[in-house]
């Protein structure tokens, strides 16, 4: 609300019996006075209502206020979160490696053999996700050739076929597409060999300790291999990217060719994917490798990355460890 402001009238009194000079340097006094009001007093009004609102607004934590070309800042001061253990039985996890951590602050839950080295299946499809999104742009077309149209899982490219860079991720991250892993990477400059390569990269550049890749699907071998730990890192990355965050929580859908002749219908092969507070993220399955599964939950506001490597039952496994972590941890603001 705005108010008018004006210069007091001056008694007609007040000239009677004064010199001239007295009455000058008084009419002088009350127009410098006046002018000044006016130009502060805004100020003064904004810093109230500024002070008024943020004492209203529950959610800023210990507000600032500065002052900038005229206006109110307010600065929100981070609130910091405590997470508190209420020390109960943990679950009996049969993975070779799992691992639970909290996406904000990084903070282990649970870990059983967290930095073992295994091999990760198409968990792996994560950091082919991460890398692939540093080059490739939604739009760009790219071409599947003889040399990566491979078996497995796939999501049923033929050679020759063009399809959208993002086209290709739904097919990677629903229906685990190893065709689609390896069209991605062959079309990156240099070729998979250079794709792999800055895969490696990455892991260096994270910090990554007992990760190293060898291909962009997660095909069995002796020198490709993460540990649950290091996965959950990865996917941890991978959640914060909001178009693979949406593709992982989508169940199913279907991509067209960029020349309309061939139609792929998709399938999420995360079981999990729809229950409480569930929003992604990959499965993964090889011989070697067993029952893999990563997710990325939310509850009471808090997100938490489970992974399990090498389950005995990925699915069940991962609801015991989920309820288990929101069952013994209270998040508090301190």
């Amino acid at each position: 609300m705005s108010e008018s402001l004006s210069v007091p009238a001056i008694p007609k009194k007040f000239f009677q019996k004064k010199t001239p000079w007295v009455v000058f340097v008084s009419i002088l006094f009350l127009f410098v006075f006046s002018i000044s009001f006016l130009i502060t007093a805004p100020k003064v009004v904004d810093l109230v209502d500024s002070s008024l609102v943020m004492a209203q607004n529950e959610q800023w934590e210990q507000p600032h206020i500065a002052e900038k070309k005229g206006e109110v800042v307010r600065i929100q001061a981070k609130a910091e979160i405590a997470i508190t253990s209420k020390e109960l039985l943990p679950p009996k996890i049969q993975s070779a490696g799992a691992v639970a951590i909290d996406v904000e602050s990084g903070k282990i839950l649970f870990e059983r053999n967290s930095t073992k080295r295994l091999s990760p299946a198409s968990t792996t499809k994560i950091m082919t996700a991460l890398v692939a999104k540093d080059h490739f742009k939604a739009g760009d077309v790219l071409t599947a050739r003889p040399d990566t149209v491979v078996g497995g899982s796939t999501m049923g490219l033929s050679a020759g076929e063009e399809m959208s860079f993002r086209s290709l991720l739904y097919g990677m991250m629903l229906n685990s597409g190893n065709d689609a892993a390896f069209t991605i990477a062959g079309n990156y400059p240099g070729g998979i060999s250079a794709f792999v390569d800055q895969m490696n990269v990455k892991v260096a550049q994270m910090g990554l300790m007992d990760t190293h890749f060898q291909n962009p699907a997660g095909f069995d071998s002796q020198n490709h291999y993460t540990s649950a730990l290091d996965l959950a890192r990865i996917a941890s990355e991978a959640s914060r990217d909001p178009q693979i965050s949406r593709i992982v929580s989508t169940k199913e859908t279907s991509v067209m060719s960029w020349d309309k002749e061939h139609n792929h219908l998709l399938k999420n092969l995360n079981k999990l994917l729809g229950e409480e507070g569930i929003l992604g993220f990959k499965t993964g399955t090889t011989d070697l490798a067993g029952e893999s599964l990563v997710i990325l939950v939310e509850r009471n506001g808090h997100k938490v990355i489970t992974v399990v490597l090498n389950s005995p039952d990925r699915f069940s496994e991962t609801r015991e460890l989920i309820d288990w972590v929101y069952a013994n941890y209270d998040w508090t603001v301190i």
